[in-house]
Formats: C-alpha cells, sequence, structure tokens
C-alpha cells in the first residue's frame, strides 16, 4: 500500500504543481481521506476550482487507493487551520460536468460554450440595428489601429496605436522590436510547455515563424502595401481572432477567464460592423471609405488611397474585404460547430 500511496501522491502533487505553480501544496493520504494542504491564507475560489481540474487528471492514480474523500485545507503552520474544504471522492471524479456547468467562468461549461458565440452576435445585431453599437465605435477605430500595428510588429517595426484613429510606425526595422517580441513568443511557448497546453505551444512557434518571414523575407512595398490593408483587414481578422480565442484558456499568469466575455462582445461588434459595412459598400448603397478620419475623405494618405496608389482598383478593393469577411465567417461558423459537437459529448468523454 505504501508504495501504491508514494506513487499516486508524486502524480497528485506533480499535477497539482503544474496547475498552481505560485502556491505551496503539499499532499497526504490519511485514509479515507486524500488530504492537500496549501499555505493559500484564503479559501479562493479559483484556487479550489483548479486543484479540483487537476485531480481529475490523476483518476487513475486515485483509484489505487481507498479514497472516499478529499480535504483541502489552507494551513498556518503546520497545526493552525485556516479554512478546509471536502469534496466526496466521487463529487470529484463523477460530477465534473456539473461543477463546469455552474462556473460561469470554466472553459467546459457546456452551457456559456454553446450560447456565447449566438449571443454575442445577436446582441451585436440588434445594437447595430438600433444605432446603440456606436457607443462602442472608439474600440472599433482602436481594432482598426491595432490590424495596422500588429502587421508593423510582425515585420519588425516600432508601432503604437491610437484609439483616436492613428497609428504611429517606425519607417526603419527596429532589432530591439524583434528580439522583444520573439521574447514574447519565447516566453509564451515555455508557460504551455510547463502547463503542457499544446494549443498555445502550437501558437507560439507559428507566431515565431510568421515573424521571421514578414521581418527578414518581406520586401519594403510588400511591408507597406500590408500596412496599408492591415487596418481594415484587422477588423476582420483580428476580431475573428479575439472570438475564437473565446475558448482557449491561456496559460495560469495569463489568464482572462472574466474578460474574455466582453472581449467577445466587442469583437463580434466590430466584425458584424465591418461585414455589413462592405457588403453595403459591394451592393453600390455607400461609397469606398476614402481620406482618414483626422483628415477627411481628401486625405491622400489614407489606407484605401494608398492601396489605389499600389494599383488596386476600386472593386478589387472591395472584393478583397468582402471576401477576407467571407473566410472569417466560414472560419467562425466551422469552429463554433467543432466546440457545439465537442461539448456535446463533454460529460460522456469525463465518465
Amino acid at each position: 500500500m505504501s508504495s501504491d500511496f508514494e506513487i499516486a501522491a508524486a502524480i497528485v502533487q506533480h499535477q497539482i504543481t503544474q496547475a498552481l505553480p505560485t502556491v505551496s501544496m503539499i499532499v497526504k493520504f490519511v485514509e479515507p481521506t486524500l488530504q492537500i494542504r496549501t499555505t493559500h491564507p484564503t479559501s479562493d475560489t479559483k484556487v479550489i476550482r483548479s486543484v479540483l481540474t487537476a485531480l481529475e487528471d490523476c483518476r487513475d492514480a486515485l483509484h489505487r487507493l481507498p479514497i472516499e474523500s478529499v480535504a483541502i485545507y489552507g494551513m498556518q503552520g503546520t497545526r493552525n487551520i485556516l479554512w478546509k474544504k471536502t469534496f466526496s471522492l466521487e463529487e470529484v471524479l463523477n460530477d465534473t460536468a456539473t461543477r463546469n456547468n455552474r462556473d460561469l467562468f470554466s472553459f467546459n461549461n457546456k452551457h456559456m460554450n454553446r450560447a456565447a458565440f449566438p449571443a454575442a452576435f445577436l446582441f451585436s445585431a440588434i445594437a447595430h440595428w438600433t444605432g446603440l453599437d456606436s457607443l462602442l465605435l472608439g474600440l472599433r477605430i482602436w481594432t482598426h489601429e491595432f490590424g495596422h500595428a500588429t502587421v508593423a510588429w510582425f515585420s519588425g517595426h516600432q508601432a503604437t496605436p491610437l484609439p483616436f484613429g492613428w497609428t504611429n510606425v517606425g519607417a526603419e526595422r527596429s532589432i530591439v522590436v524583434y528580439i522583444c517580441f520573439s521574447a514574447l513568443w519565447g516566453l509564451l511557448f515555455y508557460t504551455g510547455w510547463n502547463e503542457k497546453k499544446r494549443g498555445i505551444m502550437a501558437c507560439s512557434v507559428v507566431a515565431a515563424i510568421v515573424q521571421f518571414w514578414m521581418t527578414w523575407l518581406t520586401s519594403q512595398d510588400m511591408f507597406e502595401l500590408r500596412l496599408a490593408f492591415g487596418g481594415v483587414g484587422g477588423e476582420f481578422y483580428l476580431s475573428t481572432l479575439l472570438m475564437l480565442a473565446f475558448y482557449v484558456p491561456l496559460p495560469n499568469k495569463w489568464r482572462w477567464d472574466c474578460w474574455r466575455y466582453p472581449i467577445l462582445l466587442i469583437a463580434a461588434s466590430t466584425f458584424l460592423n465591418s461585414v455589413s459595412f462592405w457588403n453595403q459598400i459591394k451592393r453600390g448603397t455607400v461609397a469606398i471609405p476614402w481620406g482618414t478620419i483626422l483628415n477627411g475623405s481628401g486625405d491622400a494618405g489614407g489606407d484605401m488611397n494608398q492601396l489605389s496608389d499600389m494599383g488596386w482598383s476600386d472593386m478589387q478593393i472591395v472584393r478583397t474585404y468582402v471576401g477576407l469577411g467571407q473566410v472569417c465567417l466560414l472560419i467562425l461558423l466551422g469552429f463554433y460547430g467543432f466546440q457545439f459537437l465537442r461539448t456535446a459529448n463533454f460529460r460522456r468523454s469525463q465518465l
């Protein structure tokens, strides 16, 4: 029994340490209870949820022992108990779906994962139809400017996106910018590796490759074309990526369980507004937005003006942005369909 306990305790200790690297945890077995002792001063909901989630990955190890319950203690010293939470082993291992579905911030909440996209688009459609989305105009403009900035950053240029319709972009490539963003991808990869989040690791590798290609293998003319395209383009691809990220649990130090809800609404509003606007342009009811917000339609430095100067026809501009919106919409629908099917089988996979 002692060897079985030592193996099981080591597995549980490892999983909990991975889930909560900044919180001290000690695993003990006092038959028939698995005791998890921590120095955390309060019964923090996120800490308890992370512990229970980590235990789900230890079900095989836990079944080696005659455990009937799991007790989580907050300790001051070795004897003083600050708080205690007790769960039956059945509740820990077999009632995962119920707990997740009660937790609005859980990434495995079946109801929220199914309702989030439709609710966000419905809210955005009503706001767009009633004109209430004008309250989000500043955030949509900022998304546009971040579209310019992301092109600049991935191309090794300094950029400062401002929320009033302007992005300062450095004229020359900056090795400092390249090193800083490379370090960011490296840190993200390392954190994902520590927490065994393969999706995060893959995203960081892809980002590093794209950054290298756009910085060192792209001409200045192509950079300027992408920079001009990236403003409106960012309204499509950045809002799409932010909506997809709603389903992605970031590493513990980067968690955004709560903030992903308002970001989803902002992204959905931006996406829907841009799709509607460019389809109106395609139908001829609205003109192409020449010029800039700051200096009006006569400003030759506007994004559409620059694309036109680089040889793009009006039809090519419209078709490209409308097509980009359609591709992004197909990606969103496909990803949502995958998540819907995954959550339909979630409880079965946990039992």
